[in-house]
């Protein structure tokens, strides 16, 4: 059994807002004790005073969060300058929060502790963990290693899904919350073990603007050559552009893929010729420069949802998350919430809750080692597995 719950409030006072968002949680569960819970919020809420009363509503319950660019749920819509909980009932499966600190400047190892506090939280069920939750400080969220540190804990090819903490402006400091800590330049991790069924759903928004080119050369994130020109002068080429491509996104198809992620560029280096990423990218990949207009955010969206409900092993999921870009939001303007009437409309019925991120996790295909998109739209589904035994997909 897995029960989910969802409160959601647009008032402005902090008190206010988790006290509305718990009474609605408490109107569902009907006495039941939540397990564990995810919260998205916007920057300008009193977080500490959010946190406490979360733990006074439901005490040893274990939490993550994050501050978010825009919230959504099931119950309220797309909002933004929200308070959005997501809360977890079952007597059968265990879930545990795990925290890793100074992900900016060791995010290897930062991952690493999320991963083992989270696992060494669990009573009985160490060894049937089905997939993890993150949420991670956007500080080099793409090239910190935070992938590496946690599948050295769980396994390369275990499925983790997520997003980067966000805010309204990216001059403000975003937020990471593990029960009542509220924390910077942190990774917070949800790890479910037991008899679940899950599937996952990541497609990037592209419309293709030029040919597939190979990368000669590259270190990390940063683009040096693409094809016989420097990386900056193959962008100039196709946007006019002399240094600022953040409404173009990068398709990268690594060798033996015939699907691509998608990376934003948000810096370049004018006397080197280099573009870097918000992720790393493989010399010898292929790439594709796009831009990210609004239809062809909407049907990425559509496919995301789409590859999950294919790809998920039971009747109905019990619920589902999303994690949408930052970008795309920026880009949909007003028709922001067109994603969210997409999520209602693939759902009908089914709980749901996310945010708009700095970016997103997730593997790009199944039993692919999870990695960092931008521009992306990633739909989580999940419920107990037919049987007793977790099952995935993606």
């Amino acid at each position: 059994m897995l029960k989910v719950a969802i409160g959601h409030s647009e008032d402005v006072l902090s008190v206010e807002a988790v006290c509305e968002a718990v009474g609605q949680i408490r109107a569902e569960l009907g006495g039941a004790a939540p397990q564990a819970g995810i919260l998205f919020c916007s920057l300008d809420f009193d977080h500490a005073v959010v946190l406490a009363e979360i733990a006074r509503a439901f005490p040893g319950m274990e939490l993550i969060g994050c501050t978010a660019d825009g919230e959504t749920s099931s119950r309220q819509g797309f909002c933004e300058d929200s308070l959005t909980l997501m809360v977890f009932v079952s007597d059968e499966v265990e879930i545990r929060a795990g925290l890793g600190c100074e992900v900016p400047r060791h995010g290897e190892q930062a991952g690493r502790q999320a991963a083992q506090q989270a696992r060494s939280g669990l009573c009985r069920q160490i060894g049937q963990e089905t997939f993890a939750i993150i949420l991670a400080d956007p500080l080099s969220a793409g090239i910190s290693y935070v992938d590496k540190g946690i599948q050295s804990v769980l396994g390369r090819g275990f499925p983790v899904v997520g997003g980067v903490a966000a805010a309204h402006s990216k001059r403000r400091k975003t937020k990471q919350f593990h029960n009542e800590e509220v924390l910077s330049e942190c990774v917070v991790l949800l790890l479910f073990s037991g008899p679940l069924a899950f599937s996952c759903g990541i497609k990037g928004g592209l419309a293709p603007l030029t040919p597939r080119q190979e990368v000669t050369a590259a270190t990390a994130n940063v683009l040096e050559r693409i094809g016989e020109t420097t990386a900056l002068e193959y962008f100039q080429k196709y946007t006019g552009k002399a240094d600022l491509f953040m409404n173009f996104c990068l398709g990268v198809y690594e060798q033996g893929r015939k699907t691509c992620y998608v990376l934003t560029a948000p810096a370049c280096d004018t006397a080197r010729g280099t573009v870097t990423l918000n992720g790393p990218v493989p010399q010898g990949c292929m790439v594709q420069l796009g831009t990210a207009d609004q239809e062809t955010l909407i049907q990425s969206c559509r496919e995301s949802l789409n590859i999950a409900l294919a790809g998920y092993p039971g009747d109905r999921p019990t619920a589902g998350l999303i994690f949408s870009c930052a970008g795309r939001k920026m880009m949909l303007g007003t028709q922001v919430g067109q994603e969210t009437e997409e999520v209602r409309q693939a759902l009908p019925g089914v709980p749901f809750a996310g945010f708009y991120c700095y970016g997103e996790f997730g593997p790009l295909e199944r039993g692919d080692p999870f990695q960092f998109h931008g521009s992306t739209f990633v739909t989580l589904l999940f419920g107990p597995a037919a049987g007793g035994e977790g099952r995935s997909a993606t």
